[in-house]
């Protein structure tokens, strides 16, 4: 394994602050200091940070459901309830992977393993996040072609990979829609520049993870399936 990936998964920073650290002659092997980043390090080998040896951290991967009311960011000092404090303090830092804001439902990963993230949330993989949702007033098709071909809402594009009506009733539609990117609230911005309001939001897919039949506020790990099939996707 490459030293600055070691670093990472040892919570010491991200691969690319890792490699940093390494160039900047903070980081020894077996006592020595070691001034490339790719340079290979096994598990028997010793590593420190500014003398302070690190390990690589057991890797975390939940599925949670995430209810209405809970946020996402971790940071917000004025969030009253935040997704991580759905799970248990024992797991270790935990991290969401992409946005749901604080209205939405639905499908979060929670994870420690940096990569794994990157891969699932970046815009430059095109992971797929599934959404179903129940607007007001009624869209037609040719709002969701629209939807499809992008919309200009304050100064940036916005668009869907798929708009599909699943259901019309009086005064309000069902949708699922697919989104490849994570910018925020997206979703929301896009049909209100239809004049459409999103009563419900809920995410239902991240890849080939699926919410499943997870009850609100409930959590799972994830099956060796589920993070082998997404390091075989990228």
């Amino acid at each position: 394994m490459k030293l600055n990936l070691y670093l990472a998964r040892c919570g010491t920073a991200s691969r690319r602050k890792s490699a940093e650290l390494v160039k900047a002659g903070r980081v020894s092997v077996n006592g020595k200091t070691v001034l490339v980043p790719s340079r290979e390090v096994a598990g028997k080998d010793k590593v420190s940070v500014d003398g302070k040896r690190v390990v690589p951290e057991k890797f975390v991967y939940l599925a949670v459901n995430k209810p209405v009311g809970f946020t996402c960011t971790l940071k917000d000092p004025f969030a009253e309830k935040k997704v991580i404090d759905l799970v248990p303090r024992s797991l270790g830092r935990l991290y969401p992977v992409g946005r749901l804001d604080r209205d939405s439902e639905g499908l979060v990963i929670l994870t420690n393993d940096g990569d794994f993230s990157q891969r699932l949330s970046h815009p430059s993989y095109g992971t797929e996040k599934e959404y179903l949702i129940v607007v007001a007033p009624p869209v037609s098709h040719k709002d969701a072609v629209l939807l499809k071909t992008g919309v200009i809402c304050e100064g940036e594009q916005l668009s869907a990979s798929e708009v599909i009506i699943l259901k019309k009733e009086t005064g309000r539609s069902t949708l699922r829609v697919i989104l490849k990117e994570g910018k925020k609230r997206e979703i929301r911005r896009m049909f209100g520049f239809l004049g459409r309001h999103v009563l419900t939001l809920r995410r239902v897919r991240i890849g080939n993870i699926t919410l499943g039949k997870l009850e609100p506020g409930k959590y799972r790990f994830l099956s060796e399936e589920e993070i082998q099939s997404h390091s075989r996707m990228f």
